[in-house]
């Protein structure tokens, strides 16, 4: 006979995986492929990284910020935090030890980290866009730029070159490509009558077992 408490493990992993449990795809394609959620970094990319046009740094923070999309209004450009968790570091390294340079694939880069740890790309070059439009440039082997939040010195912002995994400072005057993202999943969230159907299944299971046991 399984023991009561294998039934109920057994019984909430089922439940856990029928309302949404986590899933082993880092990946994972929301609101008909409109989106792309991250599983490990808890943002949700708009999935045509082309939307929001050629902007300068300012006009992508407003555009950005003012954005309707999929139901949801709190969508941003993507940000970079001190990789020493001190302040800005602008000298270029190659080993992602400034923030300035290749292989920042810290959780403090976010478009660093979808390139390198998400996408999995290297240095050498885009090979991999996944589920996304728009991070192609075939004019510019180098671009497109995308543009992060993030103020550099003075005069000057953090942009992304998608072509070579590059993070660098560009004059804010510059044209760069504004692409949004926002923190959490868009994913439905389950209704409360199908919650309440499995949290009464579970009951039954555990009163059905707990019978057995006397």
């Amino acid at each position: 006979m399984i023991p009561l408490k294998n039934k109920l493990l057994a019984t909430l992993a089922l439940t856990g995986l029928l309302i949404g449990g986590p899933a082993h795809a880092e990946l994972q394609l929301r609101a008909n492929g409109s989106m792309v959620y991250d599983t490990e970094t808890n943002l949700t990319w708009i999935a045509n990284a082309s939307l929001g046009g050629l902007r300068t740094q300012a006009d992508a923070v407003q555009w950005a910020e003012s954005l309707s999309f999929g139901g949801f209004d709190d969508w941003r450009l993507p940000t970079v935090l001190p990789v020493n968790g001190l302040s800005l570091q602008f000298d270029y390294s190659e080993d992602g030890s400034t923030d300035v340079g290749i292989n920042n694939a810290g959780l403090n880069s976010e478009l660093g980290h979808l390139y390198y740890a998400s996408l999995g790309n290297t240095a050498a070059g885009l090979t991999n866009t996944g589920s996304f439009s728009g991070l192609v440039d075939p004019g510019n082997p180098v671009g497109p730029v995308f543009w992060t939040g993030t103020a550099g010195e003075s005069g000057w912002g953090l942009a992304f070159f998608m072509g070579m995994g590059a993070q660098d400072q560009l004059s804010m005057d510059t044209l760069g490509q504004a692409w949004a993202v926002r923190v959490g999943d868009v994913a439905a969230v389950p209704e409360p009558g199908s919650v309440m159907l499995l949290l009464a299944g579970l009951a039954a299971v555990a009163g059905v077992a707990r019978r057995r046991s006397i």
